[in-house]
């Protein structure tokens, strides 16, 4: 079972949607305005173009002797990002759902029983009483894979795997791993978000605003690892695709396709109280 041991300014990224009328309609200074409008949006200098095309889809945008071309979507313009930073002195960039700075999930100081080399994981443990019970922090894919080497080497034929996290939490690819982020307010960078709608649904919604972010700022997102002394912070994550972003459920639902004894539930638990009767049931439909 694993569980857990800004000031905001709006970003001007918006422009009105493009004439739905045939090409040619409208003024040419109109066309002109938008075309120049979007390409200042992503911090172009408009002496290095040569020509700014304006269509239905998207303005595209050609460099001097063609050597570049691209399109700047409509979608990403419209979308009214908020940026902001963590100090007066930090880098301004996005903001996930308008106010959350993305912190790495488990640092090293959240090992208090040094584990994670290991086990693989944070603070892995076993349920007293000789049990087949096992607890631990939040791994990475590949500490994940350790973990279950080690389950394996120890004779467990049968895995049932529960994630307790209440708060989304998004798994971004780093020097051949994918390593947990979860969203955090500037008021407090070490708690966890409570009382958020469903879990899977946000990390959907923050993977796709993180691979926007990343159109927006040259491929490149921010994160903080240290938020004890934001010493160096933000660090930047470099997002080609979607597929550098990876939720909770593609992250641990893997070994299904490889162990046949294996199965995965999210059982998200609030700080306070009991998790929705809903939830419940289904728990325990889930191990029978």
């Amino acid at each position: 079972m694993m569980g857990t041991t800004a000031s905001t300014a709006q970003q001007a990224v918006s422009a009105s949607p493009l004439d739905s009328g045939a090409l040619g309609e409208g003024s040419m200074e109109d066309q002109r305005s938008l075309s120049i409008h979007s390409f200042q949006t992503l911090g172009l200098h408009n002496s290095k173009a040569k020509s700014i095309i304006t269509n239905k889809v998207a303005p595209v945008v050609i460099t001097y002797n063609c050597r570049e071309e691209f399109q700047i979507h409509d979608d990403l313009l419209k979308a009214n990002y908020t940026v902001g930073r963590i100090s007066e002195t930090a880098l301004e960039h996005y903001l996930v759902q308008g106010k959350y700075f993305m912190v790495r999930d488990v640092y090293g100081k959240l090992d208090v029983l040094n584990t994670t080399g290991s086990c693989g994981a944070p603070n892995f443990r076993q349920a007293k009483g000789g049990y087949a019970v096992f607890g631990m922090g939040q791994p990475s894919l590949n500490g994940f894979k350790l973990v279950l080497q080690k389950l394996q080497r120890e004779g467990h034929k049968e895995c049932v795997f529960f994630c307790v996290r209440e708060e989304p939490v998004v798994f971004l690819r780093m020097e051949g791993d994918f390593v947990s982020y979860t969203p955090r307010g500037k008021e407090n960078l070490h708690e966890n978000l409570q009382c958020l709608q469903r879990a899977e649904t946000l990390e959907l919604a923050i993977r796709k605003e993180i691979h926007d972010f990343a159109q927006l700022s040259e491929s490149v997102y921010y994160v903080y690892n240290d938020v004890e002394r934001l010493r160096d912070e933000p660090h930047t994550v470099y997002v080609q695709g979607e597929e550098d972003i990876q939720v909770t459920e593609e992250v641990y639902r893997r070994p299904v396709f490889l162990l046949p004894s294996y199965r995965y539930h999210r059982l998200p638990l609030p700080a306070e109280g009991a998790p929705l009767e809903e939830q419940f049931d289904t728990f325990i439909c889930f191990l029978r």
